[in-house]
């Protein structure tokens, strides 16, 4: 019965040589030279489909180069100043007398905790180890955990300063972008120009919290990002208001975070950039019509990390560096959001200052040249799908800027605007897909949609209907 029924399915399907294998006219040697051809033609079939299979998922985007420069906007860098005065003395005073800690011990305090908020891969050897230091933090009850609240509590954000000229603003002329305090691996920051949430906060990453409300940005209009057309000239901001002796500077993209390795330095009178900058784009249906592994970049709301709510390659990176103290060192530094299902333990200030100076390199490159330490695996940061390329025509350092401002600060201007764009597009969709594989199913074999539906219904509704005919 079932034999008969699938050499009726194979004289009447509309499959190109099928009903040749079982016509009773042909003699054997003929039903052999067409069971050979539709089994090569099946193979070349089977063969050319998975090959289209595989160019969707690997190569069904690329990255475009567009000239037509007249028409952009482009978004100028973003800046993060930190300056070299972390704690607030008032602050840190009415801290000291609630508990009643004085003389020497309070000098040394204030010390230790200012190295500690300025401490980073590259100084940690600096952390000064008073003998007093262990029994004010005992005294305290201030475990390694709670370094870095302690810190941001003693450090007074210069966003919510009510007098406007003492206010850390950024400002072009009128028009003011938003600036907010930000936890880096270099401690507490600030930074404007930035595309990124409010979930890239101190407050956030330490407490969980939105930054509060701000009262005093209510008088001006603000935007994220300053942008400018090719037909802009001399277009510029200033990130300023900082009341302390130095500051150090990072310039980056507007959809990036700063990196710790790539600073202009610390500087007694700020820093005056002037960059180039080529932007990443992406088609409006890139993210939708594409896989993460099909495009090989994620957005910002597409993060895989443990420590961070969102993704850029820098805070991927800064998550590897996690992983990498946690195994060498056996802890993580205060500066690093802990706030997981699993948290991670804090290294004390001791063994701050005795293992990570010894592999400071090997955190900050991920390699060591003639090491003991093997490029890190497990460790992959994919590219961001929208960013900016950011090259530098030159950075100096603005003299005289504390009275001319009347404040720290550091300015971002650009009088040359790219000629080029990449845009990232979509070459072969799921559509393509379809259409690549009908094709290729029908040229060797003709097949059809139609004919599947046929092959379908013969094998369940007809074959079933058969069965039954034939018990009844």
């Amino acid at each position: 019965m079932i034999l008969s029924f699938i050499k009726l399915y194979f004289d009447t399907c509309c499959i190109h040589g099928f009903r040749y294998l079982v016509k009773s006219v042909l003699i054997l040697l003929e039903r052999i030279f067409w069971l050979l051809l539709l089994i090569v033609s099946v193979y070349f079939c089977v063969i050319s489909c998975i090959s289209s299979v595989e160019r969707f998922h690997t190569k069904s985007t690329h990255i475009g180069l567009e000239r037509n420069s007249y028409y952009w906007n482009t978004s100028m860098p973003g800046l993060t100043i930190c300056p070299m005065q972390r704690l607030n003395q008032s602050l840190f005073n009415n801290y000291c007398r609630a508990n009643k800690i004085k003389g020497t011990d309070k000098t040394e305090f204030w010390d230790f905790l200012e190295n500690l908020a300025n401490s980073t891969y590259t100084n940690f050897e600096n952390i000064p180890d008073y003998d007093s230091i262990d029994h004010t933090l005992d005294q305290l009850g201030i475990k390694p955990k709670q370094y870095m609240e302690l810190i941001y509590n003693l450090t007074f954000d210069g966003t919510y300063e009510p007098i406007e000229k003492l206010r850390i603003r950024c400002v072009d002329g009128q028009l003011h972008l938003k600036t907010r305090q930000i936890l880096t691996e270099f401690g507490l920051c600030y930074l404007c120009s930035s595309y990124l949430g409010e979930e890239y906060s101190s407050r956030f990453l330490i407490f969980g919290e939105y930054p509060e409300f701000n009262k005093y940005l209510n008088k001006h209009r603000f935007v994220l990002v300053k942008k400018a057309t090719f037909f802009d000239k001399d277009v510029g901001f200033n990130l300023m208001g900082f009341d302390t002796d130095a500051i150090d500077s990072y310039i980056h993209s507007a959809f990036e975070v700063m990196k710790v390795d790539n600073n202009f330095g610390y500087s007694l009178e700020g820093a005056a950039y002037e960059p180039e900058v080529e932007e990443i784009i992406a088609e409006p249906n890139f993210e939708t019509e594409t896989s993460i592994s099909q495009r090989k970049c994620r957005f910002y709301h597409e993060s895989n990390l443990t420590h961070y709510p969102f993704y850029t390659k820098n805070i991927c990176q800064q998550e590897c560096r996690i992983n990498l103290a946690y195994k060498i060192c056996k802890c993580i530094p205060h500066f690093y959001p802990n706030r997981i299902a699993k948290p991670k333990p804090v290294c004390t200030y001791k063994t701050l200052k005795s293992c990570f100076p010894r592999h400071a390199g090997y955190f900050l490159k991920f390699y060591e040249e003639n090491g003991h330490h093997e490029k890190p695996t497990g460790c992959y940061c994919e590219q961001n799908c929208i960013d900016a390329v950011i090259k530098l025509k030159s950075a100096l350092a603005m003299r005289g800027s504390k009275q001319l401002l009347g404040s720290m600060g550091s300015s971002v201007s650009m009088s040359t605007w790219p000629r080029n764009q990449f845009k990232r597009q979509v070459i072969f969709s799921f559509t393509d897909l379809l259409v690549s594989i009908g094709g290729t199913a029908g040229l060797y074999l003709g097949f059809s949609v139609l004919g599947l539906v046929e092959f379908i219904y013969f094998f369940t509704l007809r074959l079933v209907w058969q069965l039954l005919g034939y018990k009844l």
